[in-house]
């Protein structure tokens, strides 16, 4: 049979298929950093988490998640009759997790020795010409034992329900998977900072108040320009803007028809050229005199934690 290649997604995934022409490919999809990752028994439970977790935030239609993540982990089942099984993954936070999530599978379903073979690259697959791509196939070397056991113990970590674990990971040697220092790093600063904040909320607000002018398609460009390593989707951070406009003490104001809907044309374009404005509160939170943690109830998912005001885990 073919080889088969387990990617981030569709994009990089056509790509890899037209240029190295023979391979299946497998694409990961789901995005980890969003919502509960919590620790299961099976992937089946988890992956029944997840596709409520992306269905019930407007990720899409529940049944057509459904199918894509359990056809997914269906192919995961049939992988050792390929001739080598590929884990193709970039640099950035989102495929980092997916990264960890694989592997982790593979270590607990080995296949045959020498073909588990993983390429890492430090650039966005879907950017890539195809001699580059033709090259990076080449530097596809067996998944050592080293490595299984660091995604191992870093997907462990980030299911727990706590992050000290996760943190904990900044204080190992990570040098087996290159890029996982960094994910490290990005995901605690998704955690609420000392004021309530997290990265990204932050970004949003100094991206507003270096220039008001923006709409609301500008400031999601701008604010990923801030990312050292860029890896959020335009769904997910409308949902993050959401949180900042949405309820009784606002950090964001002038924002039409939210929430955005994508299935309303007309709402979603009023919504993606209005003109955001920093409240009150917001520039108070911004410059450090307000907590925003106390003046919204915090209640999210971060990996395996429920962020709760009980429960409220912050990165400084």
């Amino acid at each position: 049979m073919a080889d088969l290649i387990i990617t981030n997604g569709d994009v990089a995934g056509e790509l890899l298929r037209r240029t190295l022409r023979g391979p299946e490919v497998l694409p990961w999809r789901d995005v980890l950093h969003d919502g509960p990752v919590p620790m299961t028994n099976t992937l089946a439970e988890l992956t029944d988490v997840r596709v409520r977790h992306l269905a019930g935030s407007g990720g899409g239609d529940f049944g057509a998640i459904e199918f894509e993540l359990t056809s997914r982990d269906r192919g995961l089942c049939v992988s050792g009759e390929f001739d080598n099984v590929i884990i193709w993954f970039e640099h950035d936070l989102y495929d980092q997790l997916q990264l960890l999530q694989v592997i982790d599978w593979f270590a607990a379903h080995p296949i045959a020795p020498g073909k588990l073979l993983l390429v890492q690259v430090d650039d966005y697959i879907g950017g890539q010409e195809p001699d580059a791509i033709v090259d990076q196939r080449a530097s596809a070397r067996p998944v050592s034992q080293a490595q299984l056991d660091l995604a191992v113990k870093a997907w462990r970590a980030f299911r727990q329900n706590t992050s000290a674990a996760w943190a904990g990971l900044l204080t190992e040697d990570l040098n087996a998977l290159p890029f996982l220092r960094g994910a490290v790093v990005r995901m605690l600063e998704e955690l609420p900072g000392p004021d309530g904040l997290s990265r990204t909320e932050r970004q949003i607000l100094e991206c507003l108040h270096e220039d008001p002018t923006l709409t609301a398609i500008a400031l999601f460009a701008k604010v990923q320009k801030y990312e050292e390593v860029e890896f959020m989707g335009d769904w997910i951070f409308w949902r993050i803007l959401n949180g900042l406009v949405i309820g009784p003490n606002p950090l964001v104001a002038g924002i039409n028809g939210a929430p955005l809907q994508f299935d309303d044309r007309d709402r979603m374009k009023a919504y993606l050229t209005s003109q955001p404005a920093l409240t009150t509160l917001g520039k108070s939170v911004l410059s450090g005199n307000a907590d925003w943690a106390e003046n919204h109830p915090v209640d999210r998912w971060w990996g395996g934690t429920h962020l709760a005001r009980d429960t409220l885990w912050r990165w400084d």
